[in-house]
């Protein structure tokens, strides 16, 4: 049975208390106007009148300097969810500027004002940084990072893991009778995930590596020498009888890779949710076929709607991740923030589908194979409901 927060309706079931009922809190696109209050009669002497509960939660965010926008963002977001999933829940959010003093200085802030938990923050260094507090103070915090490497040890990372979006789109390649797979990968750590990802898939068996070329961004440039070296790659590529070219980059990067590679075109290219941007719609009449693994494309969209709605501009990316953060601390606000809680087996499901978080710190999600077509981004395979 999963947990759900979902736009306008919270269900939370917990297997472990059978008698409770699932809770719906419903509401408005608007906040409604403060209804007229009544005067309360003062209750009898022997009455004890009992504070609601609050539980405070921290948000790590970069609020000044160059990644400001970014950290609007993820705060609007975070509020958005409070307002939708939680409006009469008691979760008090603490927001804390990460350039003000540095992340384990913000992270110290919320804690020192009552923080449960820990929310953000973006940049894995930010995080390695916050590790031996969270850890002494024995709180968890669930990161916006994508490293996995910062995972564990009461730090949970919520961003989407390239492996997983590679894994999944071979898989499905495979089952279209595609084996025998090339690849394009950037000189950063990025890149070398996705080459160990490759190559462990080579070596269960599930897929043929002809070959991994790698670049650097100046490999780009038009008239580099990189750009002959790639492209004579591509091309031993083709001889070998390569089916597919993984290309996980997106963005300019994955522009300047097909315009370079237009002699060898039309191929099929898979690439990863770094390709989930209008911008990859306009390489779709120079694919042969382009897919990649992303997380349900409908629920994003329905939340971006209601987040342009509300504050009049389109919302970062990654700002689902705070508002599926904050959907998850209001679900489990009566129960704790326990690891146990917090790693639920049968998951959570939010405005990027299916999730759940593991003891080891990572996260796993229910991907959709996405199409890149001049008409939009089509499904080809759905997401999964379950794990």
């Amino acid at each position: 049975m999963l947990w759900f927060f979902m736009w306008g309706i919270l269900l939370v079931s917990l297997t472990s208390c059978g008698h409770e009922q699932p809770l719906k809190t419903v509401v408005t696109s608007k906040p409604s106007a403060p209804l007229p209050t009544k005067k309360s009669i003062a209750p009898p002497p022997s009455s004890i009148v009992k504070e609601p509960l609050t539980h405070k939660i921290g948000l790590l965010l970069p609020l000044t300097g160059s990644q400001a926008d970014l950290g609007k963002g993820l705060l609007q977001a975070a509020e958005l969810a409070l307002f939708e999933v939680g409006p009469s829940s008691s979760i008090v959010l603490l927001p804390q500027d990460t350039n003000q003093g540095g992340a384990h200085q913000a992270a110290l802030n919320a804690l020192n004002e009552g923080a449960e938990l820990l929310l953000g923050p973006v940049f894995s260094p930010e995080v390695e940084a916050i590790k031996p507090l969270v850890a002494s103070r024995n709180v968890s915090l669930i990161a916006f990072s994508t490293n996995q490497r910062v995972a564990g040890n009461g730090v949970f990372i919520l961003g989407f893991i390239p492996s997983q979006q590679v894994i999944r789109v071979a898989e499905f390649a495979k089952g279209k009778g595609i084996s025998k797979f090339a690849a394009l990968t950037p000189e950063d750590d990025y890149g070398k995930l996705i080459d160990q990802t490759l190559k462990q898939l080579e070596v269960q068996g599930k897929i043929e590596l002809l070959g991994t070329t790698h670049y650097s961004k100046g490999d780009l440039l038009e008239g580099n020498p990189g750009n002959a070296r790639l492209l004579e790659d591509v091309t031993l590529y083709k001889s070998k009888g390569v089916q597919a070219l993984f290309i996980p980059e997106g963005g300019e990067n994955l522009s300047h890779l097909i315009n370079l590679l237009s002699p060898e075109m039309p191929l099929i290219i898979l690439g990863s949710g770094q390709w989930d941007t209008p911008e990859t719609l306009q390489l779709a009449s120079t694919f042969k076929e382009g897919f990649f693994a992303s997380p349900n494309p409908q629920e994003q969209k329905l939340f971006e709607s209601r987040f342009q709605k509300a504050y009049g501009y389109r919302p970062p990316r990654i700002a689902s991740l705070a508002y599926d953060a904050v959907a998850l601390s209001v679900a489990l606000s009566e129960k704790g923030y326990s690891v146990q809680n917090l790693t639920f087996l049968q998951g959570f499901a939010g405005v990027d589908g299916l999730f759940r978080l593991t003891p080891q710190g990572f996260n796993e999600r229910g991907l959709a194979i996405l199409e890149v077509t001049p008409d939009g981004f089509k499904t080809l395979s759905p997401a999964p409901q379950t794990f």
